[in-house]
């Protein structure tokens, strides 16, 4: 087959894609998008049951704070945000906890640490949190929050990351979250509306196998995930978005070698979710767990739950990460879902087979299994934060990286950390 030929090659039509393919649209550049899979998005993806009172995240969720690449989205594109509801309980078999002195100790802990951070050491969470002076039960939280929300090991993860994360999350009111009514789905959507110059292209079912590459030129080695047929698309530059596994597999020729050092010493975690549709919100029974939109607990699997508060539905979210995750790697599908319940059960109080009987839908994607994803998003090892800006720069002006691994500003892991480097992909490559 005759090879394509294009300006720029954007590899992978998650946000960071999108946000470079409806940037450069407006240079007048001819550009080529190619994605994997038969859809855009990446790791977000919207279900839309007509069954369920909302659409039904199985990728990101919520808008962490008021970051600008979203909010500027959601007022241009006229689409509805509502606060979700913060209240948060700690659950024990049923009981909730009085986890409030441990939970100030949790906000000290995570000061010292910043201090810790500025003042250049930068040691491994668990050895950090080994050396505080605050109680075990504060550690025990503090060590639960950092592994569950950065999808990581506290004995791999460093302080100074999670240090310039929470200065970064302080500045656009991180403490807050929101939802999309229209669904996260909105957002890639209304990137890919907005690239209308018509020398811009997607092509879906494309995957990337192979970069052959010199000073401004590319030949990239591709296969149609639908006919198996391969071929070839040349191009002067390339942005690769990709997740930091999948980055790992191409093969580059020759290979860009402080590019693929950066890339292999940061870590890529792992999560589980599941979202259950009951046939009635049964919790609002339960006066501690009526109004809470969060519950937390030290349960084996899913230690952490919540609802779609203040929204009243019968829609409910385990959500598993880090080394909790990892111990449902490689189970099938049936036997996740059956470790969730037995974890609400055992979190709430309510009987198992009350549970099974109430549940109508189960709502599940296994990124860890899905080819063109190998788990959630990246974290940083204790040493290793200058290795996103390695990831972050041109090599010779021909190979650019996007994606929420190369965010250098503490906005990594997230969808507006994402689109961010997009943007900022885009501009290297018109700079260049």
């Amino acid at each position: 087959m005759e090879p394509q030929k294009t300006e720029v090659l954007i590899v992978g039509a998650g946000v960071a894609g999108l946000a470079a393919f409806q940037k450069l649209s407006a240079s007048g550049l001819d550009v080529l998008c190619v994605e994997a899979r038969d859809r855009i998005g990446g790791r977000i993806l919207t279900v839309h049951d007509p069954f369920s009172p909302l659409p039904v995240e199985l990728g990101p969720e919520f808008i962490h704070g008021r970051p600008p690449e979203i909010w500027d989205i959601v007022r241009d594109a006229n689409l509805l945000a509502y606060d979700c509801d913060e209240n948060a309980v700690h659950m024990n078999a049923g009981r909730v906890e009085d986890a409030a002195d441990a939970w100030e100790q949790v906000d000290e802990i995570t000061e010292d640490m910043k201090r810790v951070a500025q003042q250049g050491e930068d040691p491994t969470f668990a050895d950090f949190v080994k050396r505080s002076t605050h109680s075990e039960k504060a550690k025990r939280w503090a060590t639960g929050y950092v592994e569950g929300f950065n999808a990581a090991h506290k004995e791999i993860v460093g302080v100074a990351s999670l240090a310039l994360d929470e200065k970064a999350a302080d500045a656009i009111e991180g403490d807050r979250n929101f939802r999309i009514v229209n669904g996260y789905q909105s957002i890639p959507n209304y990137l890919l509306a907005g690239a209308k110059n018509g020398s811009v292209r997607l092509q879906l079912n494309t995957i990337v196998e192979a970069i052959d590459w010199k000073l401004e030129s590319a030949t990239v080695h591709i296969r149609s995930a639908l006919t198996d047929e391969s071929s070839t698309i040349q191009a002067r530059r390339l942005i690769i978005t990709v997740p930091l596994v999948v980055l790992q597999q191409i093969s580059f020729r020759p290979e860009p070698a402080e590019m693929l050092a950066a890339a292999h010493a940061l870590r890529f975690g792992q999560v589980m979710r599941v979202v259950f549709r009951f046939d009635h919100p049964w919790w609002e029974d339960h006066k501690d767990l009526a109004d809470a939109g969060f519950w937390l607990s030290q349960e084996r699997y899913f230690p952490t739950w919540w609802t779609i508060l203040p929204v009243r539905a019968p829609l409910l979210t385990g959500w598993s990460a880090g080394p909790h995750a990892d111990q449902l790697l490689g189970l099938p599908e049936p036997e996740v879902i059956k470790r969730a319940l037995e974890d609400l059960s055992n979190l709430t109080g309510h009987a198992s087979n009350d549970l099974k009987n109430s549940l109508q839908a189960v709502y599940f994607h296994n990124w860890h299994n899905d080819p063109f994803a190998r788990g959630a998003y990246s974290y940083v090892p204790a040493g290793a934060l200058r290795q996103r800006e390695v990831l972050a720069r041109p090599v010779e002006n021909t190979l650019f990286f996007a994606g929420e691994a190369t965010e250098v500003n503490g906005h990594s892991a997230t969808v507006h950390g994402a689109i961010a480097t997009g943007y900022r992909a885009a501009r290297q490559i018109l700079k260049a």
